[in-house]
């Protein structure tokens, strides 16, 4: 039986750089696929009600405080188109600036779970005010959970990126792909 060639580090930051490396590998190795579905339509997908919700609290709030004697805030036709304007600028930010995006899907999050967790939705029917959370349907969860896996898997690779920069600092490709000649290994 043949055993399995076993690495040997100097030192524990010389292990944490290898296996930075190889993360960052299994990462270039997904190509394309990885660049156009996890940072572009998966964020996409994910964020269509949690930038609805956000938009039409932005949209209630701005013009309930700025714009009340122009715009009426219950205006439906304005909300949606403010909405899909929201998600063009949203698509576009994540398509030409990878890095901003990063930050406004937690910023997005982060005000998503903030209305989601504290401000109940106030309606009123029949002459009688009505409290209820956001989430009050399957649908919900299911966005509040989702939502929830990729964001922390994106704090999980974000840290995973700031590291690999802190200990690659100035190289122009991962260690995996030389030798010590600079020739490229399989």
């Amino acid at each position: 039986m043949a055993e399995g060639h076993k690495h040997q580090f100097k030192d524990r930051k010389e292990k944490i750089g290898w296996y930075l490396d190889e993360i960052d590998s299994y990462k270039e190795d997904m190509g394309k696929w990885y660049t156009l579905f996890v940072r572009i339509i998966l964020p996409f997908l994910l964020f269509i009600i949690p930038i609805n919700i956000v938009a039409a609290r932005v949209y209630k709030s701005v013009v309930t405080r700025f714009l009340s004697g122009i715009l009426d805030p219950n205006d439906n036709a304005a909300m949606i188109a403010f909405w899909l304007v929201s998600l063009l600028i949203f698509l576009a930010i994540l398509i030409f600036l990878p890095r901003f995006a990063t930050f406004c899907e937690f910023a997005i999050s982060g005000v998503f779970y903030y209305i989601a967790l504290f401000l109940p939705v106030t309606t009123i029917s029949n002459g009688v005010v009505i409290v209820k959370p956001l989430i009050t349907n399957g649908l919900g969860y299911f966005i509040v959970i989702a939502l929830s896996i990729f964001m922390f898997m994106k704090l999980v690779f974000l840290v995973f990126e700031i590291m690999y920069r802190i200990v690659f600092r100035g190289e122009k490709e991962p260690k995996a792909y030389k030798d010590d000649q600079n020739e490229i290994v399989f």
